[in-house]
């Protein structure tokens, strides 16, 4: 054998002899890491989730089907909670901490923050969100509402991939400030097709 025939072959061993280290027994989880990495270098968009729905005749679902089981069992809980009657001020950032600003990206689109009732699923108050982040309420009464922000192109959109804020408080009396991050998550949430709640 040449030389070069040679260290191609010792390296070819050692990459076995690595290969087998990292595959030995007991690593199950190594294994199934090494295949997705295969896989998603051989074939990417085995990575790539995707959400079908076939109704009972074998057709795909209507839109009503899918609003049956996918949107209208959506829970949406509380998010804000108000002690008193007060002046709401607020603003959203994104993870990075840059203010939320959706119309940049759609100019055609409208961002909108709403406080919603829980009891009655009605929308009480709404406000378009500035460029900066900010929106403002002048006067929310004491209770327990949803706060939801949503795009309007002449019907409700959710923020693309974006989840609803959590968990905001405010006890002061006179003027209540919140500064809620909006997280994100990935494309395979069905849900993101249903109207905002």
């Amino acid at each position: 054998m040449t030389e070069r025939v040679q260290e191609r072959l010792g390296s070819s061993r050692q990459r076995g002899f690595w290969l087998r280290c990292f595959l030995g027994k007991g690593n199950s989880m190594k294994r199934l890491l090494l295949i997705v990495l295969i896989a998603a270098f051989m074939k990417p968009e085995a990575l790539l989730s995707q959400w079908v729905c076939m109704g009972n005749d074998g057709e795909p679902c209507t839109d009503a089907e899918v609003f049956e089981m996918v949107c209208k069992p959506e829970k949406a809980s509380a998010n804000l909670s108000v002690a008193h009657p007060v002046r709401l001020v607020g603003t959203f950032l994104d993870p990075t901490g840059a203010p939320l600003n959706f119309d940049v990206l759609r100019p055609d689109h409208r961002t909108i923050v709403q406080i919603k009732s829980l009891a009655s699923d009605q929308i009480l108050y709404a406000v378009p969100l500035r460029a900066n982040g900010e929106f403002e309420f002048e006067s929310v009464p004491a209770g327990d509402y949803r706060l939801i922000v949503w795009m309007k192109d002449g019907k409700f959109n959710r923020l693309p991939l974006a989840d609803q804020p959590k968990g905001l408080y405010c006890s002061d009396p006179k003027e209540c400030r919140i500064r809620a991050t909006i997280t994100f998550h990935g494309t395979d949430n069905p849900v993101d097709w249903c109207p905002p709640k």
